[in-house]
């Protein structure tokens, strides 16, 4: 069910984080947003789709469409062996669903203290009101995250 959206992370031409607005966990990282933007994140401003997103043509961002139609998002960030440090999701809204790929060992998503596996596994929590990190991993290790942005709902 996962095979091409793997694919698709594993083939993707990754690029470490530089943008000047990013938030700064994710600087220096392989972590971006293939997925509708709100440039730059200003309630009001229209949702347009992220220079990312035009790049790849969409794929991405179409293929989660069709996994999981029934989950409103506008966002999706991918990563890359990024271990994220506990936070909560600021700008985002309601439940997000994050998956798991690659050739990796440990790094379970931790939310709230609970270790979850989420290699090849969807889990659906809400980002925003509970924190969550990425455990240690070695090798290889891909995610996605399908989230719906606060800004979307200022529009």
């Amino acid at each position: 069910m996962f095979e091409n959206l793997e694919r698709m992370l594993i083939h993707y031409p990754w690029k470490v984080n530089k943008k000047p607005k990013t938030t700064n966990m994710r600087k220096g990282k392989y972590s971006t947003n293939v997925g509708l933007t709100c440039h730059w994140a200003k309630p009001g401003k229209p949702m347009l789709p992220s220079k990312e997103m035009i790049d790849n043509n969409a794929e991405i961002y179409n293929e989660c469409k069709m996994l999981f139609p029934e989950h409103e998002f506008d966002c999706i960030m991918i990563n890359k062996n990024f271990a994220c440090p506990p936070h909560k999701d600021v700008n985002n809204r309601d439940d997000s669903i994050i998956i798991g790929f690659g050739d990796y060992s440990g790094g379970e998503l931790v939310i709230e203290g609970e270790p979850v596996d989420i290699y090849w596994c969807p889990m659906i929590f809400n980002g925003h009101e509970k924190e969550h990190y990425v455990a240690p991993f070695e090798g290889e290790r891909y995610s996605i995250v399908m989230c719906k942005s606060k800004f979307l709902a200022a529009r």
